[in-house]
């Protein structure tokens, strides 16, 4: 017989470089196969249902069809060209499908079969049966399912080493017949893990399979089109939504936390829907935006688009780190691209999903905070310290009518103002109520989910509706978030080249907010709750009205916190959301070889707020009745984009060319206005047309356009030497005439190791790819759309010897002002190992941004303090790991998820003197940026202890005011004096590391996941110990002020000073005192499922249902004072890592379940 060999077989080459290369990779696959314990048997180089091929023939050979898989593919072929020639009818409609499903489809109506021999398949006759086997050929039928149990169509199903094979139906249906019932079957499908299993194992013989989200074949979403994980050159990750799908989340990018190596997700607040903080490698900017560009499904959107879906809404979130990808976006890219697509419909018959969970949630942790009894004590020991300390010849059993009334602090409360309130007396102190005011803000809120889904069609139309509401309940009294949504789509096979979709997802949020954060004197919640006295009620003795501090604190001298309940009852605010996202397009392939696209984006979204004030709410040191308030507001956003590209992609051989052309035209429109009233004759109607007076009525309108011209090429050979190279040019409204456009290119290379000879011996390592990035792209994410123009704003002057209106200059013009640009070099290297059961990532990265958009200080000669240049430079670098491993397969099978990242940022430049920016957040002067460090530290003095006497004051430089027990703060500069100058950076936010783990288990019908994330390092101000921790003795405290200093006998803890209600030595100044450690490990998510077998699928007659229990930031481990480690009242570069009062976070329980039918 004579066989036609195609293709060359290649010797491994004896040299020095590859001796290592192979001895490296052994002794780290066997490191890492001990840490993981793993039992992996060794594969082949490929494997038939992994590699990918499109063959298109039209009443053409069998001979053709192996042509072009060779073409495409490494494998080799042998045949007897005889028995191929009788088959020379065969179409095949083009498609992208394994070489496994491809074959079974070329050979299924023929007298062929075939088999695998390493890299070679071999195709022959079918034998003539044996009537003693025949009589042993059995029929196997079943079912194939995804996880969810919803039917799989097309599923290749094979028996092992070749021979035979079919397809399953719309419905996921199959049957094959198997020599017996110890044939080994293999169920395969692209993008998820093949299936081995013996024929007899079951009747009928049900199989699970599982999304492979390591899978190499899988297709990533990048800038304008997609790729092969196995050709991406870029630092390109995608979010593992399965791990996403129970979590019981309002906002899907909080899911995202830990899943992605280099991406920051910070729940800064744990409002309803609250949207997180994003930060793809640390911040890239100091003025301007840091955040991801986000792009759904073509729309480009803000980061608050994410509380619009459901986790179950979502295919993919794919994100576009180094610039190699992100350029193709030009001037929106420099801080890192999240592409989201959301899920469309495929063919077959209508299908119906339903996902319902409801639970409740509670406040993660409560604040300790003294009780009635101890803050006597130490109230009274404050004010005795205050009167000791300024008043000569004061004795401490002095009365209050002695105490001088200038300072009223001095005095204690002694049954003067009220008969109960009495510090002096134990057995009244003993009888004081303790009020707790974090049981009263807080509850437990009911959460619940409802979606349903439909979805089908057939090869010519295709569609999925969507249905669902969410209404959750905040852990804040009154707090709630209300979502309707519906998202729709269709995509239509006009012809076989001609097709059009489109998308269209509106969303109806009403949400009731609660001013939680910020100051108790603008009547924040959380400072009001933890700062009031323990003993205030709150209401008066016949509970005809709200009582606050204020009732209190007059004769003390206190400051009148406000009432903590009151400011959750007396202010409702509720803001309602409209949000309209669409998305429509046509493309057509013509020539063969090339596809046209246009795609137009509108998106529109609304907001309406109503708030009110009653009079009945206690305000800073006034009780009720109060000035009533009403507001009424409302915004406009509307953007639309239109994009269309022109792609040419071949296969000549074992080259491959993709080619990209494109442009792009967007245009933002934002509007808003504003009416605030007062006067309000009582709280009956709290519209504004009740009130007596408009106190403000206000109005603004901005804009910004911006054309974009891409191109992108893309050459692999053989799938193992891959280079693709960008570039985009963009032309923004924002910047001046003589700096409009900025050109931005970027490359790549990447080569696969494990296609080279020298690796074939090396069958533990199953993939090696080492990759190297480099590109240029942008930033135009200013706060001002104008910053070029000089603007005008309302003044006044002198006309005639009267005051008129007019217009003044408000700032200087700058018509060269342009882009941020963003340089950055990226390595990595992706290894997979016995067959991808492990698989590893890692990357460094260096981004170097110049040409920053600052305010610098300019002559005052010309009439202005600042202008906006292009001047500045700041750099971040830094280190990604990710790890994914299936530790154990078979009945019981367990996979684990990791990822770790290092990033460094260094601020480079600063304007024309380098002159530090110092920053405010909520007082004075808390942060600085400077040469040399990283963006935003803490800025204040640094505390080295107490000072114990008197002879320990004189040894050391201190405040003119300083009394032992008083901070002792370091003399930074050496003068020999504690001054303003002494001031240093005391911390940043930024973390060392930032990590997650995520160990999924499957046993039967049972799933368990657990997924933790954290961060080692970085530091918090927290500026709320500012009130409840400043030993005053006029507000509660933290139960950290009983480790005070009271004498050199009682020293405390050498951090907290004495109590003085006129503080001394500058002790509650910005220090280090306040400035905590931020690392924390969380419990993520704890999710168990049970999916209901088959039989009783059948009784009720369902496709599938799943039950599951789900446990959401259920413990975080911390060494934080307050709510919530990653808290951040004022997010941005300058100003990150200060905690102001903070809605905290929710732990969340719930119970779900998942239909289909």
């Amino acid at each position: 017989m004579k066989f036609l060999i195609r293709g060359r077989l290649r010797l491994f080459p004896k040299r020095t470089f590859a001796y290592y290369m192979k001895l490296s990779c052994l002794l780290a696959s066997a490191f890492l196969f001990g840490i993981n314990m793993l039992i992996a048997a060794p594969g082949k180089a490929q494997r038939l249902e992994e590699v990918e091929v499109t063959v298109n023939l039209k009443r053409q050979s069998l001979k053709e069809g192996i042509k072009q898989i060779q073409q495409q593919s490494a494998f080799k072929f042998a045949y007897v060209a005889a028995q191929l020639s009788p088959y020379d009818d065969i179409t095949l409609p083009a498609e992208r499908r394994s070489v496994l499903q491809t074959l079974n489809l070329l050979l299924q109506n023929t007298a062929l079969t075939w088999s695998l021999n390493a890299n070679t398949i071999v195709i022959t006759e079918k034998r003539a049966a044996d009537p003693a086997l025949s009589a042993r050929v059995i029929t196997v039928s079943g079912k194939v399912t995804d996880e969810k149990g919803n039917g799989l169509p097309n599923v290749t199903i094979t028996i092992k080493n070749g021979g035979g094979g079919a397809i399953t139906d719309v419905n996921g249906h199959f049957t094959i017949r198997v020599p017996d019932e110890k044939t080994i079957v293999i169920f395969s499908m692209i993008g998820y893990t093949s299936v081995e299993i013996a024929a007899g194992s079951a009747t009928p013989l049900n199989i699970i399979l599982k999304e492979e989200t390591r899978s190499l074949n899988n297709v990533i979403v990048v800038g304008y089109g997609t790729q092969k994980k196995r050709n991406v050159t870029a630092a390109i990750a995608s979010v593992p939504m399965a791990e996403m799908r129970d979590m019981p989340i309002s906002n899907v990018a909080t899911g995202m936390q830990g899943k992605i190596p280099g991406v920051i997700v910070q729940q800064t607040g744990g409002a309803p829907g609250a949207t997180p903080a994003i930060k793809v490698r640390g911040f890239g900017s100091i003025s301007a935006g840091t955040n991801p560009l986000i792009v759904v499904d073509g729309n480009i959107v803000d980061a608050s688009v994410f509380s619009n879906f459901s986790s179950n809404d979502i295919q993919s979130i794919d994100v576009l780190k180094d610039a190699s990808s992100t350029a193709i976006y030009g001037s929106k890219g420099s801080n890192g691209v999240l592409i989201v697509t959301t899920k469309r419909g495929k063919s077959g018959k209508t299908r119906f999903n339903a996902d319902v969970y409801t639970g409740f949630q509670d406040v993660s942790k409560k604040i300790d905070v003294l009780n009635s009894q101890q803050f006597a004590v130490f109230s009274k020991e404050a004010s005795n310290n205050a009167y000791l300390d300024n008043v000569p010849g004061a004795n401490i059993s002095d009365p209050n009518s002695a105490r001088p009334n200038s300072y009223l602090r001095y005095r204690y409360p002694r049954g003067d103002l009220f008969e109960w309130f009495n510090f002096d007396d134990p057995q009244k102190v003993a009888a004081m109520p303790t009020y707790d005011y974090q049981d009263m803000i807080f509850r437990k809120g009911m959460i619940n989910n409802y979606q349903v889904t439909a979805s089908g069609g057939n090869d010519n139309a295709q569609y999925l509706v969507t249905g669902g509401y969410l209404k959750q309940d905040g852990i804040i009294e009154k707090s709630a978030l209300d979502r309707y949504s519906i998202r729709a789509n269709v995509d239509i096979n006009v012809t076989e080249r001609f097709k059009l979709g489109a998308n269209i997802n509106p969303v109806y949020k009403i949400q009731n907010d609660v001013n939680s954060d910020g100051h108790w004197a603008g009547n924040g919640i959380i400072n009001a709750a933890l700062s009031a006295v323990p003993m205030t009620p709150v209401w008066n003795a016949d509970h005809s009205a709200y009582t606050s501090q204020a009732a209190l604190a007059t004769p003390y001298g206190w400051p009148g916190i406000t009432n903590p309940v009151a400011n959750i009852t007396e202010n409702p605010n509720e803001l309602i959301t409209t949000n309209l996202l669409t998305n429509v397009y046509a493309s057509y392939q013509f020539l063969k070889d090339f596809s046209y696209r246009a795609t137009g984006n509108f998106n529109v979204g609304s907001t309406r707020r109503n708030a009110y004030k009653t009079s009945r709410m206690p305000l800073n040191q006034i009780l009720p009745p109060t000035q009533a308030v009403g507001e009424a507001s409302s915004d406009q956003t509307t953007s639309w984009l239109f994009n269309q590209t022109l792609n040419y992609t071949k296969a000549a051989g074992p080259h491959n060319i993709d080619v990209l052309l494109g442009m792009e035209a967007y245009k933002y429109q934002y509007q808003r206005s504003q009416a605030i009233g007062t006067s309000y004759a009582n709280d009956v109607v709290p519209t504004l047309n009740a009130a007596g007076l408009p106190s403000t009525v206000s109005s603004f309108r901005t804009a910004n356009t911006s054309t974009s011209y891409f191109g992108r090429a893309t050459y692999n050979y053989k799938e193992k030497y891959i280079a693709n190279v960008s570039l985009r040019a963009d032309g923004s409204s924002i910047f001046g005439s003589k700096n409009r456009w900025g050109v931005f290119p970027a490359g790549s290379v990447g080569w696969v190791l494990t296609e080279e000879p020298f690796m074939k011996n090396i069958p533990v390592i199953s993939n090696a790819k080492l990759r190297v990035s480099y590109g240029l792209a942008g930033n135009n994410q200013y706060t001002d759309n104008y910053p070029y123009l000089a603007t005008l704003e309302a003044d006044n002057y002198s006309f005639n010897n009267s005051l008129v209106n007019g217009l003044g200059a408000a700032s200087l013009g700058n018509d060269e002002l342009g882009w941020e640009k963003s340089k950055q070099f990226d390595a990595g290297i992706d290894i997979g190992f016995f067959h991808e059961r492990i698989g590893i990532g890692i990357d460094y990265y260096k981004r170097n941004t110049n040409d920053l958009l600052l305010a610098v200080n300019v002559p005052t000669i010309t009439g202005f303090s600042t202008a906006v240049k292009n001047i500045g430079a700041i750099e971040n670098k830094g280190w990604e790991f990710s790890l994914a491993t299936r530790n154990l397969t078979g009945a019981f099978t367990w996979n684990t998820n990791a990822t770790l990242s290092f990033n460094r940022n260094t601020v480079v430049a600063l304007g024309p003197t380098g002159d530090p920016i110092r920053s405010n957040s909520g007082v004075n002067e808390t942060n600085i940026t400077m040469i040399g460090k990283p963006i935003g530290n803490i800025y204040g003095y640094k505390q080295i202890g107490i000072f114990q006497n008197q002879a320990d004051l004189d040894k050391f430089p201190h405040d003119l005011t300083s009394r032992p027990g008083d901070v002792k703060y370091e003399d930074v500069n050496k003068d020999g004096k504690i001054t303003a100058d002494d001031r240093t950076i005391i911390g940043n936010s930024q973390p060392d590391f930032i990590y997650g783990l995520t160990n999924t288990f499957r046993y039967k019908n049972f799933d368990l996941m657990v997924a933790i994330q954290g961060q080692q390092g970085g530091q918090i101000l927290n500026l709320s110990r500012r009130f409840f921790e400043n030993v005053e003795g006029s507000a509660n405290q933290l139960t950290t002020v009983l480790n005070r200093w009271q004498s050199e006998d009682k020293p405390g803890n050498g951090i907290i000073p004495r109590a003085n209600q006129r503080t001394t030595g500058n002790n509650n100044a910005i220090s280090s005192r306040w400035v905590e450690d931020a690392t924390y490990l969380r419990i993520q998510n704890v999710s168990i499922g049970y999916q209901l077998p088959e039989k009783i699928l059948q009784h009720i007659r369902l496709q599938q249902a799943r039950i599951y229990l789900s446990a959401q930031n259920l413990y975080t481990f911390t060494d934080y004072l307050n709510y919530n480690p990653e808290v951040s009242n004022y997010e941005g570069a300058l100003t990150s890592g200060v905690d102001y009062g903070r809605y905290p976070l929710a732990r969340t329980f719930v119970v779900g379940v998942n239909i289909g039918f």
